[in-house]
């Protein structure tokens, strides 16, 4: 184009919209310099390319998209062509060139001279640039430059805050290591001092939200667990006896001395709640070894046991206890027994026992 310099072309590259894209950005600047006014202008993709063709509105050039299409048969040659006999491809049909008078008529003189504007999505900026340089008035021009190089400043400065805030965040959920902290150091370290607050609260949300997960997912496993077991017990169901008065005494015999008494106290523990109202269902513990009554209520001390804490060792003898925990459910009325071996949820403790009370 004549008498325009190529570095205001690439200026008007620089400052076009943001939402723009870059195919987007280039096509504005033809039609600051080439188009006029771009929205005369339309696109079509030919059958040979999917890139699309720029025209403005120029019927040739859609004739010659129509050419590439083959005719549709006419309702003649339909009714006289058989079902199983391929129809004859019809001749393209061309329209007459448009003439001198059409031309003009249409597009305006090419005396006529177009004045460049900018496209009305540009910023206000960039219109008075455009408007101001039209009307001839240089200060005016000056002066919009100004503004829009002041304008094209903030944004590069707004884009570059906007990403520090982002990488600050993915560092307050976790998903970007922290780095040290040095005010001096860069922008975003002084925009890690402005939201350090922001940023301790969002911190401390992600920890309570990942503990809530966790936690209901553990909840989940245990239920799943206890109904698996409690399952299992019913399956015994007609195996376990019932006392016809619903007395059971739950006799629990384990290893005081072995690392797993307290995995055993910390299960046995909500059966102690569970049964609190009745009288009818007691609980008694029974160390493997036998003690004096000081260091036995030692031992009931020292592991938090929830029941009454015996000395156990002659009666596993008597009912021959091969392994520790075991526990014998007895109904105390038909001095029948039942008993589990290894350590059991409370879930699948407290069935057994309704089990022998008759809840079946």
């Amino acid at each position: 184009m004549r008498g325009v310099p190529k570095s205001f072309v690439l200026f008007a590259a620089m400052v076009a919209p943001m939402a723009s894209s870059a195919q987007a950005a280039s096509e504005d600047i033809k039609g600051f310099w080439q188009k006029g006014d771009a929205t005369n202008w339309r696109g079509t993709v030919t059958e040979t390319s999917s890139a699309s063709v720029v025209y403005r509105d120029y019927p040739l050039v859609v004739d010659m998209v129509k050419e590439q299409q083959p005719a549709p048969p006419t309702a003649q040659n339909t009714e006289n062509t058989p079902q199983n006999q391929p129809q004859a491809q019809q001749p393209p049909v061309h329209e007459p060139a448009p003439s001198r008078e059409q031309i003009i008529a249409r597009y305006g003189s090419p005396e006529q001279f177009t004045p460049i504007r900018a496209q009305k999505e540009a910023p206000l900026e960039m219109q008075g640039l455009f408007a101001a340089l039209n009307a001839g008035d240089k200060e005016l021009a000056w002066q919009y430059s100004v503004a829009l190089a002041r304008r094209n400043t903030e944004m590069q400065n707004m884009v570059a805050k906007a990403t520090d805030y982002q990488l600050l965040a993915m560092e307050s959920l976790g998903m970007r290591a922290p780095s040290s902290l040095d005010e001096g150091k860069d922008d975003l370290n002084q925009n890690r001092v402005e939201l350090r607050e922001l940023m301790a609260k969002t911190q401390q949300q992600e920890l309570q939200r990942k503990l809530d997960i966790e936690q209901m997912l553990e909840q989940q496993g245990e239920l799943a667990a206890n109904e698996t077991a409690v399952g299992k017990i019913r399956t015994l169901a007609p195996k376990i006896p019932v006392d016809p008065e619903g007395k059971v005494k739950v006799l629990i015999f384990f290893d005081e001395k072995d690392a797993g008494a307290l995995e055993l106290v910390k299960s046995l523990t909500p059966l102690k709640t569970s049964f609190k109202e009745t009288q009818l269902v007691s609980f008694v513990g029974l160390t493997k070894r036998s003690y004096a009554l000081p260091a036995l209520k030692k031992i009931s001390a020292a592991s938090s046991f929830p029941f009454p804490l015996l000395n156990g060792e002659a009666l596993a003898q008597e009912l021959r206890i091969q392994s520790y925990p075991t526990i014998v459910f007895l109904a105390v009325t038909t001095k029948e027994t039942y008993r589990l071996e290894g350590l059991k949820t409370p879930a699948e403790v407290e069935q057994v026992v309704r089990l022998m009370q008759g809840q079946r």
